[in-house]
């Protein structure tokens, strides 16, 4: 016997998955790791050949607003690419205080 509310979750099953309801720190990974690498060092594999950011470096950062930033992660610098399909400001602020923000001041490893 079929559940009335099966079709409901093949629906919800098959539709994609927004930043909002995926994991931020995934997202990093599979977006913004191929240059800034998995800890943030800008030592990916595409880091050195198309400058990918030092997030680490808590001196670069501070001096940078949150604003410029989100901007940047959405509308793309440079041979960054935006995300601006990929994530609302929202989810781009969140990116920002949740993942990005905690590696500044972390050592490189």
């Amino acid at each position: 016997m079929i559940s009335r509310s099966a079709p409901l979750l093949l629906v919800i099953l098959s539709t994609p998955l927004t930043a909002e309801v995926r994991d931020l720190k995934a997202f990093f990974q599979e977006r913004c790791a191929v240059c800034h690498g998995h800890d943030g060092t800008g030592r990916g594999p595409n880091g050195g050949r198309l400058g990918g950011r030092n997030l680490t470096d808590a001196r670069w950062e501070a001096k940078r607003q949150e604003t410029d930033l989100v901007a940047s992660i959405l509308r793309g610098k440079g041979a960054m690419p935006g995300f601006r399909r990929q994530l609302s400001e929202s989810e781009a602020q969140r990116l920002m205080a949740r993942v990005i923000r905690p590696l500044a001041g972390r050592k490189a490893s």
